[in-house]
């Protein structure tokens, strides 16, 4: 996949302002790049926004612990959020080409032991994008 200069700017700007931190950057510019090509923003948006609230959640399910109060709930808000995160990635790598669709199907939305570990990684990149939205707004 080739990348845009609009999205490699992009992803330079959300990388420096990681402080050079992101872990997936490759593929947070391909789903970059496909939002902007196949007019999916609000899906990346969305994407983004769930990303958040999942890295946030998953830091403090591990603080809380299983037997914490209120991590029932909150493991059930994580759960529906991940089905949605990975309904957005589908939609948003639907109209790739065979080999991206394919990659994104196997490290994101499929059923292996790296699937959580990816994603996890992909959503802190996600929520450097969402930040870096929200930062440069102003």
């Amino acid at each position: 996949m080739v990348l845009s200069n609009s999205t490699k700017e992009l992803l330079s700007a959300v990388s420096e302002a990681s402080g050079n931190r992101l872990q997936r950057s490759m593929d947070l510019a391909r789903l970059i790049e496909l939002a902007q090509v196949n007019s999916l923003q609000d899906q990346l948006d969305d994407l983004a926004f769930a990303a958040k609230f999942l890295s946030k959640s998953f830091d403090l399910m591990k603080r809380v612990g299983k037997e914490g109060e209120g991590y029932d709930k909150l493991f059930e808000e994580f759960s529906t959020n991940i089905q949605k995160s990975q309904r957005l990635i589908g939609e948003l790598t639907g109209s790739a080409e065979s080999t991206v669709k394919s990659y994104f199907s196997e490290c994101y939305l499929s059923m292996s032991d790296n699937t959580m570990n990816n994603l996890m990684q992909l959503f802190h990149d996600l929520s450097w994008y969402k930040n870096y939205k929200i930062d440069s707004r102003t």
